[in-house]
């Protein structure tokens, strides 16, 4: 069961908006990994981490390749789809959480979001030519990886969000999209990307229940705002036409069901 959830969790962990998390919570493992985590020296734990860690990684590997094909045939339906999945989980979000709107800490997380979109460092949603492995690309792979963990255990954010509005996350997807015997060399950069993601991952967590509980409802509401901005940000509106509106609303209307159907199990 470990191992399943951990395929869920690295399926939708290459959907931007949708949170490794939620799936934790549905699947009601959420106690019990969060506990190995901290525990992880654990003998019995470490076995759950195990299963769960590989479980992730062929779960990344299984659903990367969908993720490649709509973005090379529909790149901008995608982002949509990918957009939907941010906006209509916010209120759910607010609602569960019982968030008491503050405009600071709100527009601060807005902000910060942003600000990260300025730092962007990749334009292309399909990698055709991939930079050189060398031990600076290496480490700073591991970086954003850390980055994604961090972001990932955040309450109501995802890590894949925060990533394609930096930019990483369509090489980190396209790694794993093709894997293969004759690409084993992209193994090294995705080993490192996963040491960054298990760090960030235990320092967001520290990091977050600090927050929570000394500050939780201002924590909540940059995050709130991170959320939404993200939201935004993922739309392709400049090159949106009124044409297309039309065509835009079906990846909506699948983002809206999706997230419909999540809160069902809440």
């Amino acid at each position: 069961m470990n191992f399943f959830t951990g395929f869920l969790v690295g399926v939708v962990s290459l959907v931007p908006g949708i949170s490794g998390g939620t799936i934790l919570v549905l699947m009601k493992k959420y106690e019990e990994i969060a506990f190995a985590i901290a525990h992880f020296r654990d003998r019995k734990n470490k076995w759950i981490l195990f299963c769960f860690v590989l479980g992730i990684f062929l779960g990344s590997i299984t659903f990367a390749r969908i993720i490649e094909l709509l973005f090379f045939f529909l790149p901008e339906a995608t982002m949509v789809l990918f957009s939907g999945f941010v906006l209509f989980q916010l209120p759910s979000f607010m609602k569960n959480e019982s968030i008491s709107f503050r405009p600071f800490p709100f527009f601060l997380g807005a902000f910060f979001i942003y600000f990260l979109s300025l730092l962007h460092t990749q334009s292309a949603v399909v990698i055709l030519e991939y930079p050189a492995i060398t031990l600076f690309f290496l480490i700073s792979f591991a970086f954003f990886g850390m980055i994604d963990g961090f972001f990932t255990i955040l309450p109501g954010v995802s890590g894949s969000m925060v990533m394609m509005i930096l930019g990483p996350y369509f090489l980190y997807k396209s790694y794993l999209a093709n894997l293969s015997l004759q690409t084993l060399i992209f193994l090294l950069p995705l080993f490192f990307y996963f040491l960054g993601d298990m760090l960030g991952f235990y320092l967001g967590s520290k990091f977050s229940l600090f927050c929570l509980k000394k500050y939780r409802n201002s924590f909540l509401n940059v995050v709130l705002g991170m959320v939404l901005m993200s939201a935004f940000i993922l739309l392709p509106l400049p090159t949106l036409e009124i044409s297309s509106i039309l065509f835009f609303l079906f990846p909506l209307c699948i983002s809206f069901w999706f997230c419909h159907f999540l809160k069902r199990f809440n």
